[in-house]
C-alpha cells in the first residue's frame, strides 16, 4: 500500500516489503537492527533502519566503518537479503 492506496508489487518487491514489515523497528532490541519501508505515492520507496545501542557498541569495539555496520543491520533486519541480490540493470549504474 502507498499512502492509502493499493499499488501492484513485483514478485521481488513484494519479497523484500513482507520481509521489512516483520522487521519493524521496535524488534530492533531483539534482533540488533529494524526496518520498516513506506511506498510513496510519486511511486519511490523510503526506507528506515533502526540499529540497537548493542550492534553500535559492538560495531564501535571491533572498528567497524559506517559501511560495514550499515551491512550488519541490513542482514540482521531482513534475513535472507543479501541471497537476493543480484546485480544492478546497467542503467542504474
Amino acid at each position: 500500500m502507498r499512502n492509502g492506496r493499493k499499488v501492484k508489487l513485483d514478485p521481488e518487491e513484494r519479497i523484500i516489503a513482507a520481509a521489512l514489515d516483520e522487521a519493524e523497528p521496535d524488534d530492533a532490541s531483539k534482533r540488533g537492527a529494524g526496518a520498516q519501508i513506506e511506498f510513496m505515492r510519486e511511486g519511490h520507496a523510503k526506507v528506515t533502519i533502526t540499529i540497537s545501542r548493542q550492534l553500535v557498541e559492538q560495531a564501535r569495539a571491533l572498528e567497524m566503518t559506517i559501511w560495514e555496520l550499515f551491512a550488519e543491520a541490513i542482514r540482521l533486519a531482513v534475513p535472507g537479503v543479501f541471497a537476493l541480490a543480484r546485480p544492478l540493470p546497467p542503467r542504474w549504474h
